[in-house]
């Protein structure tokens, strides 16, 4: 494991952004229709949250872009010293909390996790190096807090990928190998094992070696809901909803109803999102090479929605993305339009560098193809 001094003094990150004004994504004025091409060398887009700008987690450099739609351009990189450019780190989770509101009112901060590759790159056999979640603020352009996630997992699962927020001030990391989920009070600190899978066996092993949980959304705050790959299972994946107010968390599943058996049943591969513009009712479960499939909650409100769920389909990937090996990993919401956030890990490296040659990254527009969908069912 690296050992690395992570207090914020010197965790300095370096940056040139204008601060973001706090605006919810409902709210953000139209900047047109179609694809938005992100002219950015070596890019290499994970996830992406959008609050007027959108802050994109650059997978292989272990940095932040900052790119302004309105603008069509990207307006700054976000670098933290000892982890851009530095093996094993990437940058992948990237989130707005939309939910602080401390003595002051709302701020504007972000949740960043960098995470150690070889858990990724060896599908969960090798869980070493250290994950670090970063809290980020946009008006000071500085770190806020940093928190080491490995001093409590101590090696024993890892894969973390994907952050949430909650009403109650805390933040939750999603682990892929075998299925975790983390929680840290959004002020920094320790994190908290909130749930952590059982061993099979006697032994307290944790087998890492099993693909689990891949993307997380939260409803209002109150709900979480985990997707889970069931280790590539030919069933298909699960999906899962947790109560965040809870000391632990306990995972409850919500069954997903096919229109017929023939149905290609969903395969999480990434992130998960809920799109803003449908008031959590629907569900976007990222693919990789196969799109993305849409879910609809069955019935309820609050913490009564996603009692169940019903597959309305999938968007599937452009072929021609698909065929120069463009993988869907998230999908983001952005002034009212909906977007396929597209990644291209087989890429060869440049030598000397982490990441590959590419210049430019898509975000597909299936704004409408989404709202067929919804409405024909």
């Amino acid at each position: 494991m690296i050992a690395l001094s992570i207090a914020t003094a010197w965790l300095l990150a370096i940056a040139s952004a204008v601060p973001l004004e706090r605006r919810e994504t409902s709210l953000c004025p139209s900047f047109g229709t179609g694809a938005v091409d992100i002219a950015s060398y070596q890019l290499y887009p994970e996830n992406v949250d959008f609050n007027e700008q959108s802050y994109i987690g650059s997978l292989y450099n272990a940095s932040v872009i900052v790119y302004d739609p309105y603008q069509s351009a990207v307006i700054s990189t976000i670098e933290f010293p000892n982890i851009t450019r530095t093996a094993p780190f990437h940058i992948g989770g990237v989130a707005w909390d939309r939910y602080t509101n401390r003595t002051t009112g709302p701020i504007d901060e972000v949740t960043i996790l960098v995470d150690a590759a070889a858990a990724h790159e060896t599908a969960g056999k090798d869980v070493s190096g250290d994950n670090i979640l970063i809290r980020w603020s946009a008006p000071t352009q500085s770190v806020v807090w940093t928190s080491n996630l490995t001093a409590v997992t101590q090696g024993r699962y890892g894969g973390p990928q994907d952050i949430e927020h909650d009403i109650y001030g805390n933040i939750y990391v999603l682990g892929t190998y075998p299925g975790t989920l983390l929680r840290i009070p959004n002020t920094g600190g320790v994190a908290q094992e909130w749930y952590v899978p059982r061993s099979s066996s006697n032994s307290n092993a944790i087998n890492h070696q099993v693909i689990g949980y891949t993307g997380l959304a939260a409803i209002e705050g109150t709900t979480l809901l985990v997707a889970d790959a069931r280790n590539n299972s030919r069933a298909g994946g699960a999906l899962y909803k947790f109560d965040m107010s809870a000391a632990k968390g306990v995972p409850t599943p919500v069954p997903i109803t096919y229109p017929s058996r023939s149905q290609t049943v969903m395969r999480p591969g990434d992130a998960i999102y809920l799109p803003p513009k449908y008031d959590n009712d629907i569900l976007l479960v990222t693919e990789h090479e196969a799109g993305v499939s849409v879910l609809r909650s069955r019935a309820g409100r609050g913490k009564e929605k996603w009692r169940g769920a019903d597959f309305l389909g999938r968007i599937p990937n452009p072929p021609e993305v698909a065929k120069s090996g463009g993988l869907v990993t998230a999908a983001v919401e952005m002034a009212g339009r909906v977007f396929m956030v597209e990644e291209w890990f087989a890429d060869s490296l440049v030598p000397g560098t982490s990441a590959g040659n590419r210049t430019s990254f898509p975000f597909v527009d299936i704004t409408a193809q989404l709202d067929a969908l919804v409405k024909r069912r």
